[in-house]
């Protein structure tokens, strides 16, 4: 039985799309069979793992209310062995106001024709979210089995930040997936050089308790820049750069810390 895990923080900038990319990659080279969901429309998860190809079916399909299709046609393999993608593109924006209008079933369109299929088929189902708490992450919540938030080191509103981000998980947690669990806060971005980013991580680090915190620090790194401007994973690109031994790094943590859950 396979896990499915939101990447959400309704702040933009903060690595949610080079942790999807780069952490499913990182599942999928320690041989775990990985599904990564493209929720947010800026749509770049799906150019770095799918590249710029049109899907005939993606998420767009998954998510309309007006058609019944099957979950394994919006499914696609990519360029790296077990990993695979359902690839999104800006003509989801439409299905918005569809599920809206077709609340509250709308909100569990993903659950219902997704979480199934992908607990039975993948070890590891990783969702990119927008950079907000809206409709596309309440559907991604609603068939999730935990969050992990990432959080840019040095930044002034981070904790702010944070804090919504893990009281919106509460919040779905008792309004509708009680499976639901905020799994950690991931450092990103981070500079060890930098007082103010050593300031932020102990402030996080002293407001949550250390298992709701990776141990894994992302750090700022040009390589993963570079990755993502040639559409490739960090491994792909460049295996020995410090943030690719981190993604490494951050795959082992989170399977060693579910091992514990069951």
């Amino acid at each position: 039985m396979g896990v499915i895990i939101s990447i959400a923080n309704h702040k933009g900038g903060v690595g949610k799309t080079a942790t999807s990319c780069n952490l499913g990659h990182a599942l999928a080279r320690s041989g775990k069979k990985t599904l990564v969901i493209d929720m947010d429309l800026q749509c770049n998860t799906t150019s770095t793992l799918f590249g710029n190809d049109q899907a005939r079916y993606g998420l767009c399909e998954l998510l309309n209310p007006d058609e019944d299709i099957d979950v394994q046609k919006c499914i696609y393999g990519t360029a790296y062995e077990d990993l695979y993608i359902i690839p999104n593109s800006r003509e989801t924006a439409a299905m918005e106001q569809r599920l809206i209008k077709s609340y509250p079933d709308g909100l569990n369109i993903l659950k219902k024709r997704l979480t199934k299929y992908a607990l039975n088929n993948f070890d590891f189902t990783i969702i990119d979210c927008p950079p907000n708490l809206g409709t596309f992450v309440i559907c991604a919540m609603m068939c999730s089995n935990f969050v992990i938030v990432p959080n840019e080191t040095g930044s002034k509103y981070a904790m702010e930040g944070l804090n919504e981000a893990v009281k919106f998980i509460e919040d779905i947690r008792e309004n509708g997936n009680e499976e639901l669990r905020f799994l950690k806060v991931l450092l990103t971005k981070a500079d060890g050089r930098e007082l103010v980013h050593k300031a932020s991580i102990a402030q996080i680090r002293s407001f949550y308790p250390p298992e709701k915190v990776f141990n894994t620090i992302i750090p700022g790194n040009t390589a993963v820049q570079q990755a993502e401007m040639l559409g490739k994973t960090i491994f792909k690109h460049r295996s020995n750069a410090r943030a690719a031994v981190a993604y490494k790094n951050l795959s082992e943590e989170i399977i060693n810390t579910l091992k514990k859950k069951d």
